[in-house]
């Protein structure tokens, strides 16, 4: 466990190393969650509003066949989806551009991550259609096979995720279509399986501990309102100064991603660990054992 948090704490630091001189970098995990946040608001809203409007025909009900509000609602949801992968796929492009500048010696400017984002939106937005047309697959699944559906369609958005982990970094750095891209991403993978795993649940440890952190004073001051001992308004402030530090760690924590995403990719395509990052952390320590499932 110590040994766990430890090497996330080191990576954490090493991907912070570059995130420090380039701060800016910042700017497109925000701006991706006020996006992202506006889109959901846009496809949920109509749907809560034309709920209030009209409350009975239920699905399947008189006047519409149940084959009919599943297309609907299918489609809706490719709509949603599509469209939220596009925001969240755009903005981490411009993350990777400018981690990608600054690893090879440059300075890069939000501009650069912008320029580079749009020059490949053609195959975000390809990516986006078909990350979307999975998700709404998977849903069908989930939905029409009960709690054999849930299962099965966990283990294939697992194995989905990562066969396609490095299906970005390769669509943007070696400018390849979305077909190709998985092909490309899955050989990655294969040779860097145990890196990846380890090095993103690292990460994903290091900052969900940290995330807990901010219930303590939730718990404590919760505590100190239900005795009568803690105001109202003490109680709304302590709850905004969380909610403010949770949004914090996950701006950092998709921007530190962005850029341990690009390093992996680039030691995976080339042998290479940035100078940034220390090669015993991102490939000594993490190196898979050959002849297993994954072997080189």
């Amino acid at each position: 466990m110590f040994g766990s948090f430890s090497r996330s704490f080191a990576l954490v630091q090493q991907s912070w190393s570059v995130l420090r001189k380039d701060r800016e970098i910042l700017i497109f995990p925000v701006l991706s969650g006020l996006i992202s946040l506006g889109v959901a608001a846009s496809f949920v809203v109509p749907v809560i509003l034309m709920a209030l409007n009209q409350p009975h025909p239920a699905p399947g009900g008189r006047g519409h066949s149940g084959f009919q509000w599943d297309a609907i609602y299918y489609a809706y949801l490719f709509g949603f989806y599509l469209v939220s992968y596009f925001v969240t796929i755009f903005f981490n492009v411009g993350v990777m551009k400018c981690a990608a500048i600054r690893m090879d010696g440059g300075d890069p400017t939000i501009a650069d991550g912008f320029k580079g984002a749009f020059a490949h939106a053609g195959s975000i937005l390809m990516w986006s259609l078909v990350s979307a047309t999975v998700g709404v697959v998977l849903r069908m699944i989930e939905r029409r096979a009960g709690l054999v559906g849930n299962i099965v369609a966990s283990l294939v958005g697992i194995a989905w995720s990562l066969l396609t982990y490095f299906a970005v970094p390769v669509i943007i750095f070696e400018n390849t279509d979305a077909m190709a891209a998985i092909r490309r991403s899955g050989e990655l993978f294969k040779k860097t399986w145990g890196e990846a795993v380890v090095g993103e649940s690292g990460m994903a440890l290091f900052f969900g501990l940290l995330f807990l952190a901010g219930l303590v004073p939730l718990v404590g001051v919760g505590i100190l309102a239900s005795q009568g001992t803690a105001a109202i308004p003490l109680v709304a402030i302590v709850a905004a100064v969380v909610l403010v530090y949770w949004i914090a760690l996950a701006v950092v924590s998709a921007a530190l991603q962005g850029i341990f995403h690009v390093a992996l990719y680039r030691y995976a395509a080339t042998g290479q660990v940035p100078d940034e990052f220390s090669e015993d952390l991102v490939a000594g320590n993490w190196r898979p054992k050959t002849g297993g499932f994954f072997s080189r």
